[in-house]
């Protein structure tokens, strides 16, 4: 009598695991993080980084496990998953047992691989798409293990999780007692101007008010207060402009640096608070303009702060070279170029520009800090869109690490020094000029840290674009 085969409810009652299939070790972070958040929501997956995590036997025989107790089969889908042969061999017993399983294997793709080129063996099943954002892929695997009614196995707890995440990585692995200089984004003065000037003006205007809506514009750089003009500039160097807008100075009294930065001014009365906040709004005021004469362009951010970024051809090849922290001379590239795949199937190119933002500090080391920003344009045109902006800049930036964002700061700082070698210089007014140093602030750690052999990370990367990312041209190296 022939033996009857078992229906698909009999085997998925015998199954109780996801097998996650990627990899090794090019896909091990997203595999280890969406093992450990599965198993924090109580599914019993098995992956062969995690091991034991719900105290289950490993699975020396791959291949019974996943005939006898594979549930699903998550493929974790890259470009390198997609061609090696560890991973393809998976794949093809899967195939075998998705036979007997409906909707066994479920891909999940996690970087720009084009559908078209796709291994055949999964051409025809819909994959789920984690390459935009993990948060959002995982939502929707969750929701296709519900529907799909697999079940929970109560060993896989967050309890499991973190007892099985503090055996495999104590808080002490990689901490050694050997001290390290970082390299910080902070640009020590290296020079101060030793006066500024309050310009005493004779009519009453709210002279804030001319500035901020463009009726009175001056060359250089000031801070209105009340109806005063403070500013590093001399009359000299503002008077013409004053007349042309019918403004008469009835008097200018020079101010030590130095004094009225520690103890401000008793008339007009202006606190020591205050009048740090001139100086930080005038030196700001300053280094804007300088940047501008260097030929970068601003981009306003919410709130009015101005950052300046490179644009094409500024620099040649629109590379900057510099030295680095460790003494060699290096290049980065300050300007860069990604295609994109629209929607509708057309190519297009997408510009990006390294740019910074300075903040003026005086404590506890008075310089300046640099930070970084990216702005983006196609054929020439600066997207208009803040929100187009930020999605841009969360895809093209997620895979650039320190040394890519100090280096390019360090490379803006050699591009606006130029040929001196120490620092850069300010211009102020009145023949005065800010020096900043070339170089950052090295700090010394008393502890340093070596990074772990695949070390896993705790929370997903979020990076957000409208289009699907084709090829990028970021390849850059040290000369």
């Amino acid at each position: 009598m022939p033996t009857k085969e078992p229906s698909e409810t009999a085997l998925r009652d015998n199954r109780n695991m996801l097998f996650a299939s990627h990899a090794n070790p090019e896909d091990n972070m997203f595999t280890r993080w969406l093992s450990l958040r599965l198993a924090r929501e109580g599914y019993p997956v098995w992956c062969d980084l995690t091991k034991l995590l719900g105290g289950e036997d490993f699975w020396r025989d791959v291949e019974t496990a996943m005939r006898d107790r594979t549930a699903r089969f998550l493929f974790v889908l890259s470009k390198t998953s997609n061609q090696k042969q560890g991973t393809l061999d998976e794949l093809a017993l899967a195939r075998k047992v998705r036979k007997q399983i409906h909707d066994f294997i479920i891909p999940l793709r996690i970087d720009d691989l084009r559908p078209d080129d796709i291994t055949i063996e999964l051409q025809r099943l819909a994959f789920i798409d984690f390459s935009k954002s993990w948060v959002a892929g995982y939502k929707q695997l969750l929701e296709a293990l519900e529907k799909a009614g697999v079940a929970r196995d109560p060993r896989f707890t967050p309890d499991a999780v973190t007892k099985w995440w503090m055996e495999n990585y104590p808080a002490a692995d990689g901490v050694s007692a050997t001290p390290e200089r970082c390299l910080s984004n902070w640009f020590e003065f290296s020079r101060l101007p030793t006066a500024l000037y309050l310009h005493s003006i004779s009519q009453s205007h709210n002279l804030e008010q001319l500035i901020n809506d463009g009726k009175l514009t001056l060359p250089v750089a000031v801070y209105p207060y009340d109806r005063y003009l403070i500013t590093f500039s001399t009359l000299e160097e503002i008077g013409a402009t004053l007349k042309e807008n019918s403004l008469d100075v009835d008097n200018t009294i020079s101010l030590d640096f130095q004094f009225f930065r520690e103890e401000g001014l008793d008339h007009p009365k202006i606190d020591r608070k205050a009048a740090r906040d001139i100086l930080t709004a005038l030196l700001r005021q300053c280094f804007n303009r300088f940047a501008l004469s260097r030929g970068l362009l601003p981009y306003e951010l919410s709130g009015g702060a101005v950052y300046h970024w490179f644009r094409t051809d500024l620099v040649k090849d629109d590379k900057v070279f510099f030295v680095n922290s460790e003494g060699r001379r290096a290049w980065r590239a300050m300007v860069g170029f990604k295609s994109l795949q629209a929607k509708e199937g057309q190519t297009r190119i997408r510009n990006w520009h390294f740019g910074i933002q300075a903040q003026v500090r005086f404590w506890p080391i008075a310089g300046l800090l640099l930070k970084t920003h990216v702005a983006f344009t196609e054929n020439g045109v600066l997207y208009e869109s803040k929100a187009k902006q930020h999605s841009a800049r969360r895809s093209q930036c997620k895979s650039w690490y320190n040394d890519d964002w100090i280096d390019r700061i360090c490379a803006t700082t050699s591009f606006l020094a130029g040929d001196n070698l120490e620092e850069f210089l300010v211009p102020l007014g009145g023949n005065q000029m800010l020096g900043v140093k070339r170089h950052p602030l090295l700090f010394e750690c008393p502890v340093s840290f070596q990074l772990l052999e695949q070390q896993p990370v705790l929370d997903a990367p979020q990076h957000d674009d409208e289009d699907d990312e084709l090829e990028t041209n970021d390849d850059e190296e040290e000369l």
